[in-house]
């Protein structure tokens, strides 16, 4: 086996290191700083943790500008174990940050290669599912994209609904990154004044923030989300941190709730704190999700209910809206908890609000409701507007400004009802749902809609006047509008804080919350977003649309040729994987809400029907009569396709996560247990189960090709055959010897390849993607190529393979057979925003999709 180098394009050789002048900087201070410690002194104990985490930001932030990385490799198979760095290795971590200065001198750019044009394919293929059919072999007979050129790209974002809060001129915002917790910033200008830290190392274990700010006399208090799993067992997500200094004052113990949900709520004084409690273990056999909420201190009360909105403190009470419909007016306390509780017959999604002796709660049945706050009894309730089936949450949640109370809707509507009779005042069309709560400052109310526009209108008695309105960026806006006279708050669900002029709406500023530096105004990210992978559903392409899951709780559809959004559809959590499409209808499912999967119109996004079947993080597989997913708490289920009901349940000791691969007999599929399971289609019976012995079957998808399902075992890739499950080969990563490697993800399948990609670590130190391309008669390595693979896979045509990377910002086109002199054969090579996730491209034609974790849907040509 030979190493082939990378193409490379050297960009400004200098004779003279302009560090001999003076401090050359990244332009991100927290790298810059670490810098100057380590010129100064050698790693320690006391500072190791800091230094790892530091390098891993300046990796990121090198991989976003484009830099090849290649030199670091060997380096990173030692400090890319799970955890801290060893005291035997922090001399190899100082070397790391040494080579990394000879880049920043010299730095060695991947350049971008672009393809010949070829005749438009008049008749595109759909890629209807995960891996382009049921087999799930990543294969196309369509030519695909030939020139590598980005036709369009369609914004989809985090969901992120944690608002700013203002005091005294200062502005505290939580911080989703590995890095950084929260953020104290200047009102006026944007420029930060303090950030609380963290020393995120790998992402799936690192807490997210992602709540709004409760601002106490000393402190601030916010909340983080979990990873799917943490290396200790006590995890303390609620974070006391000091108002002056940005220090961690103190963490309480609320357990999990999974970053798959997107949010969570916090409320606060200086006596109490109240907050939903989860437990999430993903890891126990089976696996174990709980909700419900309560306060402390000393966990003083506890009640389990689903809630999907904020919890909302008015002074000795606590009111809670709940999934069933119910609303809780609790005690904060004393022994009778249950002060009165309110039936409201549809589920409430939004948060209360309360103004002197009335609470105001919406259903999604479109309903308005005013209740007494003493006695829990029907004041009034209108109806403002029909139902969205396609919206999970229906209402933004009521603002109430003195006797008068605004609310925006799915419906692209604005309304103000009299707070005393719940009589309409009037009511305003917005260009797109409204889902951030309206922000009221004197006669004006502000509101921001889904496409990313904040609009301002003067109010009266009975109709309005628009002044203006301005974009916040290009991504959707979930979060509810904060600010005063002095600037509107809009968080993005790119993760950026924007000041608009409440007069005019032109931008004053706007802050990342997100670690970074800026090149010709975009931003270059030195920081990932903690907890998790969240851009990592596969396109998949039918009848001219592409359908993508998105960490915002949507699945879209969009147009093939200009990416114009056909339809939205969304669910309660992160849709990870492959909506899959069959008979114009489109399944999938989704983790970190309710235990829904769905079933919805293709054309339309019109729901068909739901099915209560558990988390499901996986793609789902149709085939003419039957639907077969996987969930969380690990059981393989087979539903009728056209209604939803279970046919059969195939129970599992663990997780199910690779998306099935299904033939004319048999469903095959994995499991977090160790096993490879080969069910009866039919019947649910298992026909046969092979045992990785300790390696988890997980987001790498085994598929069907040639008589053998290939799939990923104790960290390697086996082909087994079909119908006995006899492993006939394997494929294990030639690097291991040097550390920890990673292969997780799904391989494809050209004529007699098999591509399958690997990297040196899963989520901490991002190097060392590389894609193999192995004979799939023996499993024998024929070639590799290191800017494509790692946590995201390939796609296939005849001629071709593609695959974007896990560790370069880049997209790549292969020869599927290499050059005469055995080294891959490059025939496209795009730059794009970002690292691709645990994603494969879906081709059609000669386009293909990708979905990266910038917050964008690609198009290539």
């Amino acid at each position: 086996m030979k190493n082939y180098p990378v193409t490379c394009l050297i960009l400004g050789t200098l004779l003279i290191s302009p560090s001999l002048f003076g401090f050359k900087t990244t332009g991100v201070e927290e790298i810059d700083r670490i810098r100057k410690s380590v010129m100064a002194e050698p790693t320690s104990l006391e500072n190791s943790v800091e230094r790892q985490s530091i390098l891993f930001s300046w990796f990121r932030h090198m991989i976003h500008l484009g830099v090849n990385l290649e030199d670091l490799h060997e380096v990173g198979y030692t400090l890319a174990h799970w955890g801290p760095v060893k005291p035997a290795n922090y001399p190899l971590l100082d070397e790391a940050f040494r080579k990394m200065e000879g880049l920043l001198d010299n730095p060695r750019y991947i350049n971008e290669i672009r393809g010949p044009k070829a005749p438009i394919d008049t008749t595109p293929t759909d890629w209807p599912s995960f891996g382009g059919s049921p087999l799930q072999s990543g294969f196309t007979d369509d030519v695909g994209p030939t020139t590598g050129e980005i036709a369009w790209k369609f914004p989809n974002g985090h969901s992120w609904y944690a608002s700013a809060s203002v005091e005294a001129g200062r502005i505290y915002v939580t911080s989703p990154g590995m890095r950084t917790l929260m953020y104290c910033l200047d009102e006026s200008t944007g420029e930060v004044i303090w950030k609380t830290k963290q020393q995120g190392l790998q992402m799936y274990s690192t807490p997210r923030g992602a709540s709004n700010v409760e601002i106490l006399k000393n402190q601030v208090v916010m909340r983080a989300t979990s990873g799917s799993w943490e290396f200790e067992d006590q995890v303390r997500q609620i974070y006391y941190i000091d108002k002056d200094t940005g220090k961690i004052a103190r963490q309480l113990d609320a357990n999990r709730v999974d970053y798959r949900r997107g949010t969570t709520s916090v409320a606060a004084n200086e006596e109490f704190v109240v907050y939903p409690y989860g437990r999430l273990d993903l890891k126990a056999k089976p696996a174990t999700n709980t909700r419900d909420f309560g306060a402390r201190p000393s966990m003083a009360w506890r009640n389990r209910r689903c809630l999907c909105g904020e919890l909302r403190w008015d002074d000795d009470l606590i009111f809670a809206g709940t999934d069933e419909g119910l609303l809780f007016a609790l005690n904060l306390h004393g022994g009778n908890r249950v002060r009165w509780k309110y039936d409201a017959g549809s589920s409430i999604r939004t948060t209360p609000a309360v103004h002197k002796d009335t609470v105001v709660i919406t259903t999604e049945t479109g309903f308005l409701i005013g209740i007494d706050r003493s006695s829990g009894k029907q004041k009034w309730r209108t109806q403002l507007c029909r139902a969205e089936p396609r919206a999970f949450q229906l209402f933004s949640s009521p603002t109430i400004d003195e006797d008068k109370i605004f609310i925006g809707s799915a419906t692209k509507e604005l309304f103000c009802v009299d707070l005393k009779s719940g009589r309409l005042r009037w009511k305003t069309e917005a260009t797109d749902w409204i889902r951030s709560k309206p922000l009221v400052i004197e006669n004006h109310v502000y509101f921001a809609t889904l496409d990313g526009m904040v609009t301002a209108l003067r109010f009266d008695e009975e109709k309005t006047t628009k002044l203006w309105s301005e974009s916040a960026g290009h991504h959707q806006i979930f979060a509810d509008l904060t600010g005063n006279e002095n600037g509107i708050l809009a968080t993005s669900s790119e993760i950026f804080l924007y000041s608009l002029d409440p007069k005019t709406g032109q931008r004053q500023w706007r802050q990342s919350l997100l670690e970074c530096s800026y090149q010709d105004g975009e931003r270059i990210l030195a920081d990932i977003v903690a907890g998790g992978g969240d851009f990592q559903s596969p396109p998949t392409v039918s009848d001219g649309k592409v359908f993508v899951g998105t960490p915002s709780r949507f699945v879209f559809a969009v147009d093939t040729q200009t990416g114009e959004e056909v339809w939205r559809f969304e669910t309660s959590g992160q849709v990870s994987r492959s909506p899959s499409v069959k008979n114009g209808r489109v399944y999938f499912g989704q983790q970190g809400g309710n235990e829904e999967m769905y079933c919805v119109d293709a054309a339309t996004g019109q729901p068909l029907w739901v099915s209560k079947v558990g988390w499901v993080w996986t793609s789902s597989t149709p085939d003419d009569t039957q639907v077969y997913t996987g969930t969380v708490d690990g059981n393989i289920v087979a539903l009728r396709a056209d209604s939803g009901e279970p046919v059969w349940t195939f129970r599992t000791n663990g997780g199910g996560y690779p998306a099935p691969a299904v033939d004319d007999q048999r469903v095959y599929t994995g499991s977090w247990d160790g096993q490879c399971y080969a069910i009866d289609k039919k019947t649910g019976a298992l026909d046969w189960a092979y045992s990785s012995f300790g390696g988890l079957p997980d987001s790498a998808a085994g598929v069907i090709w040639k008589g053998l399902f290939i799939c990923r075992t104790d960290g390697e890739l086996c082909g087994l055959d079909l119908n006995t499950g006899e492993k006939l080969w394997a494929f294990r990563d030639p690097r291991e010897g040097l550390g920890k490697t990673v292969m997780n993800a799904t391989p494809s399948n050209s004529g007699d390849y098999t591509f399958v990609s690997t990297s040196i670590d899963h989520d901490g130190a991002a190097l060392g993607a590389t894609l193999y391309c192995i004979d799939n008669t023996n499993g024998e390595e024929l070639w590799h190529y290191t800017v494509a693979g790692g946590w995201t896979g390939s796609s296939s045509t005849t001629n071709t393979v593609i695959c974007g990377s896990s560790t370069e910002a880049f997209v790549t086109c292969l020869g599927v057979t290499p050059n005469p002199d055995g080294t891959p054969r490059i025939l496209w090579r795009t730059k794009i925003g970002g690292i691709l996730e645990e994603t494969i491209p879906a081709i059609s034609g000669n386009m293909a999709y990708l979905l990266c974790s910038d917050g964008y849907l690609y198009a290539f040509r």
